[in-house]
């Protein structure tokens, strides 16, 4: 009887053991038969999933733009002035008096300094009353001889001691303006080579003088370019960042035979005093000027089988690669007389990795 009951039991568990997973297994084959419906109710569900912004190439681009540029030669020189004056005393002496100094700015006629004068200052006084006390005399033989009271001979010879007394008088004034340097022209002292109760002397520089508003530069052009450069015509004298305007002032007629070029001599407009007379500078002669074209920086050229590229960015983001023809060139400039229109979005910085149809990505730069 127990033996019965246990058998029972065990063909029941084993019967609940079924039961249970027989649901399990219609559920899964369900789920499965679901999934394989929906996949064939969406084909496109195997596709390539669309390319993310992450995969696109980051890249820097500029804007053409429209301007003037010009050809021009170039050649290096120095700030000159058209009146640079070294001056010397014209009479020797003891120094008594500076007036002005190194990069003080004086007018034309200035005293600069003053020598010792007292004795040429005695002479002059001396001469001067010797002329006017014969000035008196000839005036009395002058009423004299009018009244035919003294020979034609001894009047002339009275006429004679005044004249000689005046030039007299003025060689001593003369001798006594001497003992002031002045300056024959405008400008900025730019040396003094003595000091008060020094010694100096007619054979020494006592001042330089520069005229700085009258700036030149002078340039030796090749002769090849002679038919280039005519007076007047348009220049630019820069260093570094700074620049100012000039024009073809003179242009010697000669070739030099050992150089082969010519001289030509730049008038430099400089009111704001920008370059100083001595300073090295770059002078560009404007040869032609292109006007209102398409301007590029050079930094979104790409060089290849000897011809130039661009890259550009269409509507869809992607790098279209453009041949380019180029113009004049100027600093980091260039004119692009073909292959763009001027509204183009054109890849500066990163186009060494594009191809065209690349994706790209317009990133700002680091500032």
């Amino acid at each position: 009887m127990k033996k019965s009951i246990s058998l029972l039991v065990m063909v029941l568990m084993v019967g609940f053991l079924l039961n249970c997973g027989g649901d399990k297994a219609p559920e899964k084959a369900e789920k499965t038969d679901k999934e394989t419906t929906e996949k064939q109710k969406d084909p496109k569900s195997d596709k390539k999933k669309p390319e993310k912004d992450t995969d696109a190439v980051p890249v820097q681009v500029v804007d053409p733009h429209k301007g003037n540029i010009s050809s021009f030669i170039l050649f290096s020189s120095n700030m000159d002035s058209e009146k640079v004056v070294d001056i010397y005393p014209m009479a020797s002496g003891i120094v008594e008096k500076i007036l002005y100094d190194e990069g003080d700015e004086v007018k034309k006629g200035s005293v600069l300094a003053v020598l010792d004068h007292r004795e040429a200052l005695i002479n002059e006084q001396k001469a001067r009353i010797n002329y006017e006390k014969l000035k008196m005399e000839f005036n009395r033989q002058k009423e004299i001889y009018d009244k035919q009271m003294v020979s034609k001979e001894e009047f002339d010879r009275f006429r004679y001691n005044l004249e000689t007394a005046r030039l007299d008088w003025e060689h001593n004034r003369l001798l006594l303006s001497y003992t002031r340097i002045t300056t024959p022209v405008s400008g900025v002292v730019t040396k003094k080579n003595f000091k008060i109760g020094n010694r100096i002397n007619a054979s020494q520089v006592a001042f330089s003088v520069v005229n700085t508003r009258e700036k030149i530069a002078v340039v030796n052009i090749p002769e090849q370019e002679k038919n280039f450069v005519f007076v007047k015509q348009k220049c630019v004298i820069s260093a570094g960042d700074l620049e100012v305007v000039g024009f073809v002032k003179r242009i010697s007629p000669v070739i030099d035979p050992e150089s082969g070029t010519f001289k030509v001599t730049v008038e430099v407009t400089d009111p704001k005093k920008v370059f100083a007379v001595g300073q090295f500078v770059n002078v560009k002669i404007i040869k032609k000027v292109h006007e209102n074209v398409i301007l590029l920086t050079k930094d979104a050229l790409l060089y290849e089988g000897g011809k130039v590229y661009v890259f550009v960015i269409d509507k869809d983001n992607k790098a279209q690669k453009k041949l380019v023809k180029l113009g004049f060139e100027e600093g980091n400039v260039v004119e692009v007389s073909e292959g763009l229109v001027g509204t183009e979005k054109v890849v500066s910085a990163g186009k060494s990795s594009l191809k065209t149809d690349t994706m790209v990505k317009v990133v700002e730069p680091v500032t």
